[in-house]
C-alpha cells in the first residue's frame, strides 16, 4: 500500500491498481474500503460500455509531496492522471484522460467514485443528500442496496415519482450533489460532492447489498486524437467530527472558495424577497390587454410580480391565441424570432400598456428567457448554423426531450453575444424588471467537428452568459433582477433567487403517505442547512411544468393545495402561483399573502422545524421568529378534527405574564376552543387546539389589555 499521512487525515492507495482504498482521520478507523477493492475511476468511450468492465486498472506512477499526490493510472486505450489535493480534513480530486492508442477516441464520461464508505457501527449511520428527492436519515443498509443505473425505488427515494424517476439530479446546476455518510453516535461524517463551472457531474449511490459506494459521473466529453487530453471538474470530499449540523455548516463554507459566494451582484434587490409572484401567459386572457385588465384583481390578491411565459412568435400550430395546449397549439417556447411578439396577443404598444399598468399597481415584470433553443423552423436555423448543437453525424440535435426545438450551443460566443445583445435591448426598450431563466442545466455534448473547444464544453456554457446579463442588467437598472428555473447552488452567484421543484416532489410524497411529517420537517432542515447562507428560494404547488409529472392540477382548488402553500411559506420560500390556481379561492390567497406581508417572522425570520410536540404525528408545526416577532404556524394532516395537544419548546414565548389570544395572521381572528379564547402565560406553552384538517393557520400571541 502507499500510505500518505497529512495534518487532518491519511490515506492508503493500491501500488497495483491505483485505487483509494482507506481513509480516515489521525488514530480513526477508515471510512472506505471496507469490502473487496474496487475501482475507483471509470472511463465511457463511444456511449457504450465502461472501461473497467473490459479491463482492470494498472498503477503505473505516483508521485506524494507535503499535500499533494498524483497517480498514472493505465486503464484500456486510456491513461488517467488523478490528482489529490489535501488541506487538513478536506480532499480536492481530479482526472485528466490522455489518449494512448493510436486512434482517435470519442470520450463520452467519466466516474469518480469512493468505494465502501462506512463509519463504525453501520447500525449507527445513516445515509444522506440534502436537497434532493432522497428521504433523511436513510438507513444504512438501503443505500447499498441501490443500483448504479437506478431506479430507485420511492421507500429510498419519495419524491423521485415527480422528477421523472430521478433521484438525485446532476450537480452542481439541480442540485448540490452532496452524498454523505454520518454516525450519530460517533459524531463524524463523510461528505463527498462535485463542482465544476463546465460539465455537470450526476450524483451516483450505489452498492453491493452491504456498504454504499458514492461518487460522480462527469459529462466529460470530446474528441480525443491520439496523445490529446481532457480534464474534468472537481470532487470534493471531507471528513468532519462533529454534529450532523456542524458538517452541513462546514459543507457550506465551500460556496466561498469556489466563487459560489459572494454573488456578483451586491445584494438582491429588496423586493426580492418580499415578492408573491403570478405565472401567466397572456393568451387565455385574450391578450396583452386582456391581462392587463386583470392586472387590478391580482394586485387586490396580493400579488406584486408578474412573470411572463415567452410572448414572442412561435410555433404556433393553431393559428389562435395559445390555450395552455402544448401539443394542439404548440410550445411558446419553440420561439420563431426572439425578436417578434406574437401577433395573435396584440401589439407592440398594448405590451407597452401591459408593462406601464402593472408598474402603476405596484407589480414587477420578469420576462422568460429561454437560451435552450429555438423552433425548428426558427429564422436562426438557416442564418446562423453555427450556433446550434449536432450529434456525430453533423445532424441538429434537440435537447431537454423538447422535440420541436433544436438545441443552441451554450459556449458559442457569437449566440451569446446575441442573447446578451437582445435581453438587455429588450430592458430598455420596454421596461421591465429582469428576466425568469429557462432551464440552464446541462445539456449535450456539441459533436460538431468544426468548434474550436471540446464537445462537452457547451454542457453548463450558458452561465458565462448569465453572469455577463445579471451585470449588464444591473448596469441599466439596478432594481432588475434575475429569476432562475434551476435550484443547484452555483446559479446563486448570477441570480438574485431561484426556484426550485423538490419541495414539491416531498409534499407530494407527503401527501401520498411515502413521507412522514417529521421526515419532512427534518428534509427542510437539511434543505436550509446545505444551500448558501444568501440564497432565496421560489416554491410553488403548481407551474406549467408540472402538468405531466406531478398531481398539482388534481389537487387544484382544494384544501390540500391551500394548505400546503401556506406550508411552502411557513418553511421560508417565496410563493409563486400558476394562473388559474387561485380561481374561487381569491378571498384565501388575500389573505395568506397579506400575513406573510404583514409579519417579518413569516417573511425573513428564523425557522424551526420539528421543536413542537402534538399529540397527532400527522400535525406539522413551524416556528418562525425575527427579533420579538414570533408566529406558530401549523397545518393538520390528520383526517378529523379532534382535540390536539400541543407542547411549545421553552425557548419560546419566554416570561409570559398576562393573558393572551392566538390571533390567525391569514383571517386576522382570534382562536375560539369551545368557548376558550385566552390562555395565560403557563397554559400558553401547552394550548390544546381543534384545528380544521388542511387549514393553515400562522397563529401569533396578542397580549388581552385589561
Amino acid at each position: 500500500m502507499i500510505r500518505f499521512d497529512g495534518k487532518g487525515l491519511w490515506l492508503k492507495i493500491d501500488e497495483e491498481h491505483g485505487g483509494l482504498v482507506q481513509l480516515g482521520l489521525p488514530e480513526g478507523i477508515s471510512v472506505v474500503g471496507h469490502g473487496v477493492q474496487k475501482p475507483c475511476l471509470d472511463v465511457q468511450l463511444h456511449h457504450e460500455t465502461w472501461l473497467t468492465h473490459q479491463y482492470s486498472p494498472q498503477l503505473v506512477h505516483h508521485e506524494l509531496d507535503d499535500d499533494r499526490i498524483k497517480l498514472k493510472v493505465d486503464l484500456g486505450p486510456v491513461q488517467l492522471i488523478e490528482h489529490y489535493l489535501i488541506h487538513e480534513t478536506s480532499i480536492k480530486r481530479w482526472i485528466e484522460v490522455e489518449n494512448r492508442s493510436d486512434e482517435e477516441l470519442q470520450l463520452t464520461g467519466v466516474r469518480l467514485l469512493v468505494p465502501d464508505a462506512q463509519i463504525g457501527d453501520v447500525s449507527a449511520c445513516t445515509f444522506e443528500a440534502p436537497g434532493s428527492a432522497i428521504r433523511p436519515r436513510v438507513p444504512f443498509a438501503m443505500a447499498s442496496e441501490q443500483l448504479i443505473e437506478g431506479p430507485f425505488p420511492q421507500e429510498f427515494a419519495p419524491g423521485a415519482p415527480e422528477r421523472w424517476g430521478r433521484a438525485i439530479e446532476d450537480s452542481p446546476d439541480v442540485t448540490p450533489g452532496l452524498l454523505c455518510v454520518h454516525n450519530h453516535e460517533l459524531r463524524q461524517s463523510l461528505l463527498v460532492w462535485y463542482y465544476s463551472e463546465i460539465e455537470a457531474g450526476r450524483p451516483l449511490v450505489f452498492g453491493d447489498g452491504k456498504l454504499p459506494t458514492v461518487g460522480h459521473q462527469i459529462g466529460l466529453a470530446g474528441w480525443l486524437p491520439p496523445g490529446d487530453s481532457l480534464s474534468g471538474g472537481t470532487q470534493f470530499i471531507l471528513l468532519h467530527s462533529g454534529s450532523w449540523q456542524d458538517s452541513l455548516q462546514e459543507y457550506r463554507t465551500f460556496y466561498h472558495s469556489v466563487g459560489i459566494l459572494p454573488p456578483i451582484y451586491e445584494s438582491p434587490p429588496t423586493w426580492v424577497r418580499n415578492s408573491a409572484i403570478y405565472e401567466v401567459h397572456p393568451g387565455p386572457f385574450g391578450g396583452f390587454t386582456g391581462l392587463s385588465d386583470e392586472l387590478p384583481r391580482l394586485e387586490a390578491m396580493g400579488i406584486n410580480a408578474l412573470y411572463l411565459m415567452p410572448v414572442m412568435t412561435f410555433d404556433n400550430r393553431s393559428g389562435g391565441l395559445w390555450d395552455e395546449n402544448w401539443l394542439g397549439s404548440g410550445s411558446p417556447y419553440a420561439m420563431l424570432d426572439f425578436e417578434k411578439f406574437e401577433p395573435t396577443l396584440g401589439t407592440e404598444d398594448e405590451f407597452c400598456d401591459l408593462v406601464d399598468r402593472a408598474h402603476e399597481l405596484g407589480l414587477r415584470v420578469l420576462m422568460d428567457f429561454v437560451p435552450q433553443g429555438c423552433a425548428l423552423e426558427a429564422r436562426y436555423v438557416a442564418e446562423q448554423p453555427e450556433w446550434f448543437c449536432r450529434d456525430e453525424l453533423g445532424n441538429l440535435v434537440s435537447s431537454h426531450g423538447w422535440i420541436d426545438t433544436y438545441s443552441l450551443d451554450w459556449a458559442n460566443p457569437d449566440y451569446q453575444s446575441y442573447m446578451l445583445g437582445w435581453a438587455l435591448r429588450f430592458i430598455e426598450d420596454y421596461n421591465i424588471d429582469g428576466y425568469r431563466i429557462d432551464a440552464p442545466h446541462g445539456k449535450e455534448p456539441n459533436w460538431d467537428r468544426s468548434i474550436p473547444y471540446h464537445a462537452s464544453f457547451t454542457s453548463l456554457g450558458v452561465l458565462r452568459l448569465l453572469e455577463d446579463l445579471q451585470k449588464g442588467m444591473k448596469a441599466i437598472n439596478p432594481d432588475a433582477a434575475m429569476l432562475c428555473e434551476l435550484f443547484g447552488p452555483m446559479f446563486v452567484k448570477s441570480h438574485d433567487f431561484q426556484y426550485d421543484y423538490y419541495p414539491l416532489a416531498m409534499l407530494s410524497a407527503l401527501i401520498r403517505r411515502d413521507l412522514t411529517v417529521f421526515e419532512l420537517g427534518e428534509w427542510f432542515k437539511d434543505y436550509w442547512w446545505v444551500m448558501p447562507p444568501s440564497a432565496i428560494r421560489v416554491a410553488f404547488l403548481e407551474t406549467h411544468d408540472t402538468r405531466d409529472t406531478f398531481q398539482s392540477y388534481a389537487w387544484r382548488g382544494s384544501v390540500v393545495e391551500r394548505g400546503l402553500l401556506a406550508l411552502l411559506i411557513l418553511a421560508g420560500f417565496v410563493p409563486m402561483i400558476w394562473s388559474g390556481q387561485e380561481c374561487g379561492h381569491e378571498q384565501f390567497y388575500r389573505g395568506l399573502l397579506k400575513a406573510r406581508a404583514s409579519s417579518k417572522a413569516v417573511l425573513e425570520g428564523e425557522r424551526e422545524f420539528n421543536t413542537v410536540v402534538c399529540s397527532r404525528p400527522e400535525v406539522m408545526s413551524i416556528l418562525c421568529t425575527h427579533g420579538d416577532e414570533q408566529v406558530w404556524g401549523v397545518l393538520s394532516l390528520y383526517a378529523e378534527r379532534t382535540p390536539l395537544e400541543f407542547e411549545l419548546p421553552p425557548s419560546y414565548l419566554k416570561e409570559l405574564q398576562g393573558n393572551y389570544r392566538l390571533v390567525d395572521l391569514i383571517t386576522g381572528d382570534a382562536w375560539d376552543e369551545y368557548g376558550k379564547t385566552e390562555w395565560d402565560g403557563d397554559e400558553i406553552h401547552t394550548p390544546t387546539l381543534s384545528l380544521t384538517p388542511y387549514v393553515p393557520y400562522f397563529f401569533q400571541l396578542e397580549r388581552v389589555m385589561k
